[in-house]
């Protein structure tokens, strides 16, 4: 796949680094005249392209406050350098209405586009990550997926809807932004990337499997891909964590499982060579959750019951089919059970995903089970059937909902570049399905041996595991290493410190990334500016297969140890 993408690049690509996609695709059309001459922001109010709208285009300068903000309140960004702020709507269907931002700066544009993703189900554009894109010169996009808050009843009975947050509403933004871009500055952009976390991860992935000629670059972090396994491990956790039919008591209590965390850390701490709290490699962790079990009257933070042990096993293990056997979805490792991002969050690890955080006594995103798959505003998770059940969630959402196609080919052709990122402690979205995606798509790769298969891959794929970090950039270990996904500023923002300038060198002077060095900040950064904190320690993120191990010096410095290939045992 990949040495096939250094020699040509089809027709799709070239359009696509151009930033005329459209045309390319209808032949001899070309993009919508502009209104006025370049340079004039408000004239993009009457641009002409096709089944979009566009509400607002004017130049802000200094400040910018939300128009809508949906489940928070209205926030004012302060210190914004001067930019064209164009706001629309796509509608390529007659059910759609995907709202997107494009914010343009008006002096020193560097040529690059860059989008941000979404995270979980909510319509909010991140202004926090678009801004510092902007700051950068570039432009800055964003989408609210076509709805609005964070109800998943949007999608019932609409099924265009989940189609445009599944996957049509990133596309319709860019391919609009792209346009809109053209025609302020006279010229298309020159790169074109994307950036996002959890379900802005799951969105990168979908755009390279989907539409591939939409992004140069693509940066996907802690992705939610095989989104309705996904759905369903958050039910299997919380049917594994309650006695059948009570909603009203949890098992494994969140101090129990801060309690487990504490134990599993202790045992496995030293695996890269260093005590500092950090299972570096959890599947080289051996811990026996069996040893916790009370030998008498249980105590709350010193044992567990055995019906907390036998929860704990089935969320380690994971979902499968029932008549099958299939896995469904991976377990969770250990050292994810409790991780948090800090040590005053009320729900660690595993708590804050197999239920609502509004509604504990509900399964996380149950709603999509009784809107989106069963059309049921009754329907009680306790009769869920995990083989016909499952059989009927993939029927009806996997098509729309599901970014697992291997086949990265026409990604690669075109000569686009990915970067995934994972942490290995993450509770949300299990570390093993995005080995399990990265691997398969590995198996794609053309040549004999694995190693020329890898390297086939890894010319447009490289997949980072991130030692200590949750969901995100949480948790113990060194988790700051990205200017363009939310709290993760590195110190400096160059390609060893920072995966988005890894990724743009990657991309526009053919320089592959190699090993990051995250970092750590002293009380995780609290109250200072972002990158500005006293440094607690780094440590090397290195390219799947590869892990860190110590190899002498000081603990606190990244150079102190190698990436290396795990011992096959």
């Amino acid at each position: 796949m990949g040495m096939k993408s250094e020699t040509r690049r089809s027709l799709a690509g070239r359009c696509r680094r151009i930033g005329v996609a459209l045309a390319c695709l209808l032949g001899a059309q070309a993009l919508p005249a502009t209104a006025a001459a370049p340079g004039d922001c408000a004239a993009l109010r009457t641009l002409d392209i096709p089944n979009v709208e566009i509400r607002i285009a004017k130049v802000v300068e200094g400040s910018y406050t939300e128009d809508v903000s949906v489940g928070r309140p209205m926030r004012t960004y302060d210190n914004l350098p001067a930019f064209c702020r164009v706001y629309g709507f796509a509608r390529p269907v007659p059910e759609s209405r995907i709202g997107f931002e494009v914010w343009m700066p008006m002096k020193g544009w560097t040529g690059r586009l860059h989008m941000i993703g979404g995270g979980a189900y909510v319509s909010n554009i991140s202004y926090e990550e678009m801004i510092p894109r902007l700051t950068d010169g570039e432009v800055a996009v964003g989408t609210d997926t076509g709805h609005s808050g964070t109800d998943l009843i949007f999608g019932w009975n609409h099924r265009d809807r989940i189609i445009d947050f599944g996957y049509r509403a990133v596309h319709e933004s860019v391919v609009a932004a792209k346009a809109v871009t053209a025609a302020f500055y006279g010229e298309s952009a020159k790169w074109s990337y994307f950036s996002g976390c959890s379900t802005g991860g799951y969105q990168g992935l979908s755009e390279a499997q989907r539409y591939p000629d939409d992004f140069d670059g693509i940066i996907s972090c802690a992705p939610g891909n095989n989104r309705t396994n996904l759905t369903l491990a958050f039910l299997w956790n919380y049917l594994a964590n309650h006695r059948p039919g009570d909603d009203s008591r949890q098992i494994l209590s969140n101090d129990d499982l801060r309690f487990l965390n504490r134990q599993v850390v202790a045992a496995c701490d030293t695996i890269d060579g260093v005590a500092d709290g950090v299972i570096a490699y959890p599947p080289a962790c051996r811990f026996d959750i069996a040893t916790l079990a009370c030998r008498g009257e249980a105590k709350a933070g010193t044992c567990l019951t055995q019906e907390q042990v036998e929860a704990a096993r089935k969320i380690y293990a994971g979902p499968k089919h029932a008549r099958t056997g299939e896995q469904l979805y991976p377990g969770y490792p250990f050292g994810s059970e409790g991780v948090v991002p800090d040590a005053h969050a009320t729900r660690p690890g595993w708590s804050g995903y197999w239920s609502e955080t509004a509604n504990p006594g509900e399964p996380s995103r149950a709603d999509m089970l009784r809107y989106w798959v069963f059309n049921d505003p009754k329907w009680n998770w306790w009769t869920f059937d995990w083989a016909a059940d499952v059989d009927a969630m993939h029927r009806r959402l996997a098509p729309i909902f599901d970014a697992v196609d291997p086949n990265l080919e026409r990604f690669a052709t075109s000569g686009g570049k990915m970067m995934m990122v994972m942490g290995w402690l993450d509770p949300v979205g299990s570390p093993i399905e995005a080995i399990n995606y990265y691997e398969q798509v590995e198996a794609l790769g053309r040549g004999e041996t694995v190693a020329e298969r890898r390297a086939d891959t890894q010319h447009f794929l490289r997949l980072y595991m991130v030692p200590g970090m949750g969901h995100s950039a949480e948790g113990p270990g060194a988790t700051h290493f990205s200017s363009s996904t939310r709290d993760s500023v590195p110190p400096v923002s160059d390609a060893t410190h920072d995966v988005k300038a890894a990724l743009y060198a990657w991309v526009e002077k053919g320089e592959a990334p190699g090993a990051l060095i995250a970092t750590r900040y002293v009380d995780d950064g609290v109250d200072h500016a972002p990158g500005t904190a006293p440094i607690a320690f780094q440590r090397p993120v290195c390219v799947y297969p590869e892990r860190p191990v110590y190899r002498g010096g000081p603990t606190e410095k990244a150079s102190s140890f190698a990436c290396e290939n795990p011992p096959h045992d």
